[in-house]
């Protein structure tokens, strides 16, 4: 069972409640929501706007399950998308405003202002409990790996699965958990389960696994290694041998992140990229190099036009 429990960090970002026990400074607070100072973030949750419109939709959820800790009911987990955000699990569509929590041990489902509680539907599968510093409960990523293949659409759970099988959640746990659960969506998850890879680079070529299955394309090799004596090995995102096409997912993260600049300056890093690019065509078996971005990935008739023309095979 996986013991990576790596949690996102907290956004710093000031934020606000009010309260019915403080009426004078809860009538502060709407004033100042009303003025454009704060932003209503959930019921009777306020945050400063500046700070609230710098964070990512994964840092916001973040602070209202953080925010809504006192009012999740004893014995209740964080879980789905709720757990995936504390996890720092990527997830390909925005979590939602409410708060996902799952009810140990009852069949009690509830959605309300702020939370969605899920029926516990598998009893046996609670443990372990991973309880954060602040004392936050959460579902163990098996479960959640469990979870979210389970309700997300196939390309969003992708997305999670293949991040969390590379913090060693068990493929062989979530399948027969999922085996386990009623007939809606098993079919769906247990494909999930099988097609997920731990050895996918990022959220963005996860998704673009999933948009090439989606398309009926040949199953690309992943992190394929091209060797020549005396030259560093040359890893790429995706091998497709049958029609000789490399493609590589260029998120903008590559050119501006120190973790992948190393030490260069971005045009430093745009150089070598352009080096290396030279190197891969003269390998005899690559006939053309693809690369995609997050654009061409969100677009259908534009991913499917730079495939064709790479020469890669689609049957749907």
């Amino acid at each position: 069972m996986s013991t990576n429990l790596n949690l996102a960090p907290v956004p710093e970002v000031l934020t606000h409640r009010t309260s019915a026990r403080r009426p004078d400074e809860s009538d502060v607070i709407r004033r100042r929501a009303a003025a454009g100072e704060l932003t209503r973030v959930a019921r009777g949750l306020y945050a400063e706007s500046a700070g609230w419109a710098a964070l990512r939709s994964s840092e916001q959820h973040l602070v209202r399950v953080r925010s809504f800790a006192d009012r999740i009911q004893d014995g209740d987990l964080v879980s789905h998308v709720s757990a995936a955000v504390v996890f720092g699990v990527p997830l390909l569509t925005p979590p939602p405003t409410r708060v996902h929590v799952t009810s140990t041990g009852a069949d009690r489902r509830t959605t309300n202002a702020t939370f969605v509680v899920h029926a516990d539907l598998d009893p046996e599968w609670n443990r372990p409990v991973v309880t954060t510093s602040d004392g936050l409960l959460l579902c163990g990523l098996e479960r959640l790996a469990t979870d979210l293949a389970l309700t997300l659409p196939f390309a969003d759970a992708v997305v999670a699965l293949d991040a969390l099988l590379c913090r060693a959640v068990e493929r062989e746990l979530v399948r027969a958990a999922v085996a386990r659960r009623g007939q809606k969506g098993r079919r769906r998850a247990l494909r999930v389960v099988e097609f997920a890879d731990a050895a996918s680079g990022s959220p963005g070529e996860s998704y673009a696994r999933a948009r090439f299955d989606q398309f009926g394309t040949p199953a690309p090799v992943l992190q394929h290694r091209f060797r020549s004596a005396g030259e560093p090995d040359i890893v790429v995102d995706f091998w497709f041998p049958e029609s000789g096409v490399v493609v590589e997912f260029d998120g903008s993260v590559k050119y501006q992140r120190s973790e992948y600049l190393h030490g260069r300056t971005p045009q430093e890093a745009l150089v070598d990229e352009k080096l290396r690019e030279d190197r891969l065509r003269a390998f005899p078996e690559v006939r053309r190099m693809l690369r995609l971005t997050w654009s061409d990935l969100l677009n259908e008739w534009v991913l499917r036009a730079k495939l064709r023309q790479a020469g890669v095979r689609m049957s749907r």
